[in-house]
């Protein structure tokens, strides 16, 4: 058996290539492929559809495709993704028509752990064996030769003699002169000198004129609140102002006492007599 790993950012795949021995040379050919699918924490990658895309190289890892399919299938509860190539899709050539006597063959896996086409895990892994059903039909014969025996290790040849030391060769004519170089960067330039001694005093100048007068100041804060000084003498009287309104009428005064009894007046004359009243019963 022979076995891929493959490697590339979220996933890890392990694949193993099954070369059947029950590939049969009638159509159609297939090649049984098996891959334990693991995450990034090398968890297994279980019951999931995983899309991929299986390519046929021919001479190199990095050499064109002669054929390429695609498929969907499912890891079961161990991680294991199991298929058939040549059962897929097929995107370029025909599984069929591989001759796989003529080169060398590599197998290129692509795939997607979410069921897509987006494919994030991609190996390339030579095939260090093909099928043989599959290469006795490409090669021509149904029937595999007698293998022959190995050939009896030859001796080892005799060490040569070393051969003499040449003649010199002629001197060989000089050279063309090279042509003038160009010129030297300019040199850095030297240190500046000490200082002089300083001169003596000249003579005092003439006073300038009187300069203009500066802009005012800013004003000063107020100052504190001097103390409250001594009471003014009265004024005199104001006019007498207006008369002011009647002021509300006040309330009645408490009833007075009761007048003492009058004398008895004269007795009255005797009134008519009145008229006589109805008869009795």
């Amino acid at each position: 058996m022979n076995k891929l790993t493959i490697t590339k950012r979220i996933f890890t795949i392990t694949a193993v290539l099954l070369m059947a021995a029950n590939v049969l040379a009638q159509a159609p050919k297939k090649m049984s492929f098996q891959a334990v699918v693991r995450n990034s924490a090398n968890s297994l990658v279980t019951n999931q559809r995983i899309g991929i895309q299986i390519s046929i190289l021919r001479g190199g890892a990095t050499s064109p495709a002669v054929y390429i399919e695609t498929q969907v299938s499912s890891t079961n509860s161990n991680g294991l993704l199991s298929l058939e190539i040549g059962a897929g899709a097929a995107v370029l050539g025909s599984f069929n028509t591989i001759n796989w006597s003529d080169s060398s063959y590599f197998i290129k896996t692509e795939i997607d752990p979410s069921g897509g086409v987006t494919y994030t895990i991609i190996g390339v892994s030579q095939f260090m064996s093909v099928p043989y059903a599959l290469y006795a039909e490409s090669s021509g014969s149904s029937l595999p030769g007698p293998q022959g025996p190995i050939g009896a290790t030859g001796l080892s040849g005799a060490t040569g003699l070393v051969g003499a030391d040449g003649t010199d060769g002629a001197d060989g004519t000089d050279g063309v002169g090279g042509a003038t170089g160009s010129a030297g960067a300019d040199g850095t330039d030297g240190t500046d000198g000490a200082d002089g001694a300083d001169g003596a005093t000249g003579l005092a100048g003439a006073d300038g004129s009187a300069g203009s007068d500066g802009a005012s100041g800013a004003d000063g804060t107020d100052g504190a609140t001097g103390s409250a000084g001594a009471d003014g003498n009265d004024g005199t009287d104001g006019a007498a102002g207006a008369d002011g309104n009647n002021g509300a009428a006040g309330s009645d005064g408490n009833d007075g006492a009761d007048g003492t009894d009058g004398a008895d007046g004269a007795t009255g004359s005797a009134g008519a007599t009145g008229p006589v009243g109805p008869a009795g019963a």
